[in-house]
């Protein structure tokens, strides 16, 4: 991770990847109210890493709500394929964005659209105003989102380990554009989105493609000069490839009840301490507390 002016951060993935990683015997930790925790200690965990690597002096947390989009509006199959969350996972969600909110740490969410949009829309935000963004995710769909002056930092384990993208480093590694993310989706498909893309073409058949052609409406224009096969493939699979690439798309135009200016990082330990407590959680509170102050936004 590098320092930024504003760290936007997907809850929803790092609460997932928190809860997974600290199923130690494969049971979840809980308080001794009942509460399960072990997601809500690796989030914080996480968070504060972040917040020591990046020293914002702003910070959203975005989060999934729901799985019924608009993109199912679109596509009723999309994600359609993934099984519920755990019970106990399910649980953290309510008990993390309380313990942010008495944190006073923004957050936001909307039944409409995912996380990922959010982050997008935050992102935009981020270039019109002149500020550094860096956005921390599990999910590559935001790689789309690099930009001048917007990092994206992909999970790998933990926050100790990332990949970091900027424009240069994600032509270097992907030989691709940000916005040829979303091409290379709407080519090759997404199993873990249930996005269908393009029967029989793959990831290198795809790169292949956009690096002769650029974009999948230039691909789609130029279908006829394909080899047979591919050419009958892409043909067949037109209106599908251009579904897909509307799936894959982060949007950036969320409605948001606030400013960018209003998500100012002030951590109101204070406020939070009793929760936290209830929690069993005080050595994440201490963490935090210190990574706060250095940050200069201990309230």
């Amino acid at each position: 991770m590098v320092p930024a002016d504003v760290l936007m951060i997907d809850g929803s993935s790092l609460l997932v990847r928190a809860y997974f990683a600290t199923l130690y015997g494969g049971r979840p930790r809980r308080a001794a109210d009942g509460r399960y925790t072990n997601g809500v200690m690796g989030f914080l965990h996480m968070f504060t890493h972040a917040l020591e690597r990046v020293r914002p002096r702003y910070v959203v947390i975005a989060w999934d709500t729901t799985r019924d989009t608009f993109r199912r509006d679109l596509y009723p199959a999309y994600k359609a394929q993934r099984g519920e969350l755990p019970e106990a996972l399910l649980e953290q969600f309510e008990t993390t964005q309380r313990v942010l909110a008495a944190l006073g740490v923004a957050q936001h969410a909307d039944p409409r659209y995912e996380a990922d949009d959010i982050l997008g829309t935050l992102a935009l935000r981020c270039q019109e105003q002149g500020w550094d963004g860096l956005v921390l995710t599990g999910d590559r769909d935001a790689l789309q989102l690099v930009a001048d002056g917007v990092t994206v930092c992909i999970l790998r384990r933990g926050v100790a380990e990332t990949d970091v993208y900027t424009p240069a480093t994600l032509l270097e590694t992907w030989g691709l554009t940000p916005s040829q993310i979303i091409d290379l989706k709407a080519l090759m498909g997404d199993a873990s989105d249930n996005i269908p893309g393009v029967p029989g073409v793959g990831e290198k058949t795809a790169k292949k493609l956009l690096a002769e052609h650029g974009t999948l409406e230039r691909v789609l224009a130029n279908a006829e000069a394909l080899p047979v096969r591919l050419r009958d493939r892409i043909v067949a699979h037109r209106e599908i490839a251009l579904l897909s690439k509307r799936l894959a798309t982060i949007v950036t135009d969320v409605p948001l009840p606030f400013d960018l200016a209003d998500c100012l990082l002030r951590v109101h330990l204070s406020d939070a301490l009793e929760a936290l407590r209830a929690l069993e959680l005080e050595r994440a509170a201490e963490r935090l507390a210190r990574a706060a102050t250095a940050a200069g936004a201990a309230g």
